[in-house]
């Protein structure tokens, strides 16, 4: 059967892609019917698989290497959710969240067809941080936002965006710029035309990273440049050693030379790792460590969580339902997340759902590991794509960025890797 163009394998699907990708960053924004722009692309992709299947008989489901570590991401959460002692409906939810994610990262790795397809990607996974980035410049500047995020002796607000939190913000970003990193080494290499405007989204997004004030934010993009040097090679490997050194000199009290609020900043980035357990009413009396002690108390109640449940967890989206049964020391309000990404995982999906997690990870950085053997576009892709994942692991040791959508983003990012090969030519990328 002849089909119209825009209804062939991967016309539509393309755009559904496209649209819930540009709509992680503004899903609050601009909202259609009490529905946020997320909730609006969910539909239409859904929409689009449903018309695809019906139209592409039989059903194919291409081969992907990573399918059955996502298919494992999901059997943790659905059996974490059967199990639950406190709410099904909240792992239903959560099945939802992490699904999405790992269904857009499936599609993004086989579903374009053509370099214009891949192109359509691509030029969304950099638009989307961009415009995001110049929203929370403007923010940032004028100071719009509550008093809690202002920072102390400059007038300006921490970049927080349209996604609303600081360190969810700089998270989002952490997944964004290696990709334009990568986009703007091979835009200068190759004199491309587009090249000085993803250069400036790069410096962007950089300075609001920067503005969010996020320990975590800021130690993940740090991992993310040495995980970028280490995969380049060759004399960069070793200038990684140099980042290395000059981050553990700086936690070391280097911090104390930095000019402004940032050298404090960084300086603090150290108390969440040895804040004392001590009463909140104590803690209050201590205002310098307060933020850090209520971080690790969120730590340890998910610590206490996952002993309940090492295997299957206490079930997905539950953390705050089970924390007054392992708050203590006064600290009975609940973060709503662990302040971890990993102790959370651990806590509400068990070992079966962490381990799953860690494993998808690591195929899908072996995958874009593997490009960098390839010349051309596909090696300097090689380097944003680790390090783009390596920079949200690294965040991910300080916050629970798997809230809100933020997964979609680096999902669609680690998808490229198994649609490069199939795309690109050896020496002329797209």
């Amino acid at each position: 059967m002849n089909l119209p163009r825009g209804l062939r394998l991967p016309g539509v699907l393309v755009c559904a892609l496209c649209y819930i990708i540009a709509a992680v960053p503004f899903q609050d924004f601009l909202m259609i019917g009490g529905r946020s722009q997320s909730q609006l692309a969910t539909a239409l992709l859904v929409a689009a698989l449903v018309l695809h299947w019906a139209l592409h008989r039989p059903l194919h489901i291409p081969r992907d290497e990573t399918l059955w570590a996502r298919a494992a991401v999901i059997s943790a959460l659905v059996l974490a959710t059967g199990f639950s002692s406190y709410s099904w409906s909240n792992g239903v939810d959560e099945i939802r969240r992490w699904g999405l994610a790992v269904l857009v990262g499936y599609l993004v790795a086989v579903v374009p067809q053509t370099r214009r397809d891949l192109v359509a990607i691509l030029v969304v996974l950099c638009i989307a941080p961009i415009a995001a980035s110049l929203y929370a410049l403007l923010q940032s500047l004028r100071g719009i936002g509550p008093a809690a995020f202002g920072i102390a002796g400059t007038g300006l607000t921490r970049a927080n965006g349209t996604i609303g939190q600081p360190n969810s913000f700089a998270g989002y970003i952490n997944g964004a710029w290696p990709l334009l990193a990568a986009l703007t080494l091979w835009g200068h290499r190759t004199r491309s035309r587009w090249r000085w405007f993803v250069t400036a989204g790069l410096l962007l997004c950089a300075v609001v990273l920067l503005l969010s004030f996020s320990r975590g934010g800021w130690f993940g993009a740090g991992v993310g440049i040495i995980a970028m040097l280490i995969v380049a090679g060759g004399v960069w490997r070793r200038l990684a050693l140099v980042v290395v050194v000059s981050t553990m000199i700086v936690y070391a009290g280097g911090w104390r030379y930095i000019p402004g609020p940032f050298g404090v900043r960084l300086g603090s980035a150290s108390q969440v790792f040895s804040a004392p357990l001590i009463p909140r009413d104590e803690a209050q009396q201590r205002p310098d460590i307060y933020a850090a002690v209520e971080r690790a108390m969120q730590f340890h109640a998910g610590l206490a969580m996952w002993h309940r449940a090492p295997l299957i967890g206490i079930g997905p989206g539950t953390y705050t339902l089970a924390y007054p049964d392992v708050a203590y020391n006064g600290w009975w309000i609940s973060r709503g997340h662990a302040h971890n990404a990993y102790v959370q995982i651990a806590a509400e999906q068990g070992l079966f759902g962490l381990s799953a997690y860690i494993l998808l990870s690591l195929l899908l950085f072996r995958r874009a590991y593997r490009l960098r053997v390839q010349p051309g576009f596909q090696r300097v892709m090689a380097l944003g794509l680790c390090a783009s994942l390596v920079a949200v692991a690294g965040h991910e040791c300080f916050e629970y960025l798997q809230v809100n959508y933020l997964p979609i983003h680096v999902a669609a990012v680690m998808g490229l890797a198994g649609a490069l090969p199939r795309l690109c030519t050896v020496e002329d990328g797209i």
